[in-house]
């Protein structure tokens, strides 16, 4: 899917079947301002005013990381341990207390959660972890990246990306990248990638790592299929989930982020999925969080690669925009994070 560490991800400029007619809410997003941070998969929450902890893969060094960041102001970042996991996402329940989920690393692609707790410092402490019994399918590409939103009710919904059933993902998973990136060297890889085409050594890797040549170059053989899905809580701890009915995302959207989950009115940012860049940022509206609107105006321009947001509330109809971005020449690397503003 879309977060690789140092390679980053596959980006697209895809023409896609939206989920419904366009919201008649009307969606602006700041052009993004570079912060120090270089990576990808950034999730936002607020510490105090306009200071957020940003989660994010870094890729300078490799591994998840934490900062601190006021506007693009941000600390040092602090490596965190391996269980920590992928694509991690918090929520503060009703009670007060904070919970994470990810995607373990140590149970294969494995929804987990766990509790956290910050010291005086800033620094998380996970607790003990729970696998949530929701894995990919064996031999799935397109699997993962969840968010976590309270509902109104206090109960908790995940978001995920999947494939319906014989569904083809649009492009490489993190691992065959990787692969690739190990046999020829990331700097081929970006020019396959820009459409170069691959010579007797590039096919042998690609046969290697088991990778279509045409999901490398932007080729796609049918419309994208990845959508996204998601489960509720079955009470306010947060611990137990059943899977919703349906889809909530069809055509390609990856990598949702609930900016607010209010009665009878939804938010949400998306990103478009892997394939040919540039990948940019939609808005989506519903009044239930399961039927959903997304607006056909993209929220980010086609001169760069812009994916994996994370919205924290900045006022009234107005949030603070992390995100990821790079240069179109360059879609699997050179990823910085970067922050805007998303108005209402």
């Amino acid at each position: 899917m879309r977060r690789y560490l140092i390679i980053g991800s596959l980006t697209a400029a895809l023409t896609i079947a939206v989920a419904g007619p366009a919201s008649a809410d009307s969606f602006s997003l700041t052009s993004g301002e570079a912060t120090a941070l270089a990576g990808v998969s950034p999730f936002a929450m607020t510490v105090s005013g306009s200071t957020d902890r940003v989660f994010y893969g870094s890729s300078n060094p490799m591994g998840w990381a934490l900062a601190s960041c006021t506007g693009t102001a941000c600390s040092s970042p602090a490596a965190l341990p391996v269980t920590f996991g992928a694509d991690y996402t918090q929520v503060t329940l009703t009670d007060g207390t904070q919970r994470a989920y990810f995607v373990n690393p140590a149970s294969g692609k494995m929804l987990t959660t766990a509790p956290v707790t910050y010291d005086a410092q800033g620094t998380p402490t996970l607790g003990a972890a729970t696998a949530l019994g929701i894995s990919a399918p064996a031999g799935q590409n397109a699997w993962g990246v969840p968010d976590s939103v309270v509902l109104p009710d206090g109960r908790v919904r995940l978001y995920w990306v999947t494939m319906p059933a014989g569904g083809k993902a649009s492009g490489p998973t993190k691992a065959q990248i990787s692969c690739l990136a190990k046999q020829l060297g990331k700097k081929r890889v970006n020019a396959i990638g820009s459409g170069a085409k691959p010579n007797a050594k590039d096919k042998k890797a690609l046969r290697k790592c088991k990778i279509d040549p045409s999901l490398l170059s932007g080729g796609r053989s049918s419309q994208p299929q990845e959508v996204i899905v998601s489960a509720t809580s079955t009470d306010a701890s947060g611990t137990s989930f059943a899977q919703d009915p349906g889809t909530r995302f069809t055509g390609g959207y990856v990598d949702s982020d609930i900016v607010q989950a209010k009665d009878g009115d939804w938010i949400a940012l998306l990103s478009t999925g892997p394939g040919a860049p540039p990948q940019q940022l939609y808005a989506a509206t519903s009044k239930d969080g399961l039927t959903w609107k997304v607006d056909s105006k993209a929220l980010t321009g086609s001169s760069v690669n812009s994916l994996d947001p994370s919205a924290v509330p900045a006022g009234p109809n107005t949030w603070r925009v992390y995100w990821s971005q790079s240069p179109k020449a360059t879609p699997f690397s050179n990823h910085t994070i970067v922050v805007g503003t998303l108005t209402r």
